[in-house]
């Protein structure tokens, strides 16, 4: 898992069979807390399967702004490990997940004996700084359903023949995108209509991601 996660991808053997004798495998389900925004960090967690929501409650406490989706192959916490300080927003698992906890006395000795891992944590802290001015564009000026498209494209992953299959519930997807429950089973019931996806219980099976991607992008 270490050798194949963007983090550690070509570090040396040494690098990886120390982090493998400390890592610690998680597993959280589809809408359970990962964390809080204020709590004590205790390291970086790297993401095996599944998608992380992380958000930032709104002022009034009754909805929150979503920062960042983090996926297989990506990190988050990392703000925290690298100052210390507590956690800068909520994790919450966007589906079933499953990740690795890297706690920081383990990985800041690697980091300073090995300096290509600091040059590319900054490079995927650079990234997440772009992805999340994104985020924040769109929900500031595209709409919901090209959100919602977006989101579930992004959760889908790869194209595959046989469809792409999201492990979460619609109200997860609501928070993901600032919908109602209501508001996103419209949207995907309209979308199951014309063949586009297929709904189960706490899933939803992408077929026409053609289709989903131009509503993505919008009116041309």
């Amino acid at each position: 898992m270490l050798t194949q996660h963007e983090l550690f991808r070509d570090a040396p053997q040494t690098v990886i069979e120390r982090l493998a004798k400390r890592a610690q495998p998680l597993t959280f389900r589809c809408g359970q807390r990962i964390f809080h925004r204020g709590d004590e960090s205790h390291g970086l967690l790297a993401v095996v399967s599944g998608h992380v929501r992380i958000s930032t409650p709104c002022p009034e406490g009754r909805s929150e702004l979503i920062l960042n989706l983090i996926g297989p192959n990506e990190v988050f916490g990392e703000i925290a490990l690298l100052d210390d300080g507590p956690r800068t927003a909520d994790a919450i698992a966007a589906t079933r997940c499953c990740l690795l906890l890297l706690e920081r006395r383990d990985l800041l000795p690697l980091v300073n004996d090995f300096p290509t891992l600091a040059v590319r944590l900054l490079a995927i802290l650079s990234g997440r700084l772009r992805r999340t001015s994104q985020q924040l564009s769109d929900h500031a000026f595209v709409c919901a359903e090209q959100r919602l498209a977006k989101t579930l494209l992004t959760l889908a992953g790869a194209p595959d023949r046989n469809g792409n299959r999201v492990l979460t519930t619609q109200r997860e997807l609501g928070h993901m995108v600032g919908l109602s429950r209501e508001g996103t089973n419209r949207h995907l019931s309209a979308w199951q209509r014309k063949g586009y996806i297929a709904l189960a219980p706490g899933a939803c099976t992408v077929f026409d991601r053609t289709a989903l991607q131009k509503i993505a992008s919008g009116p041309t």
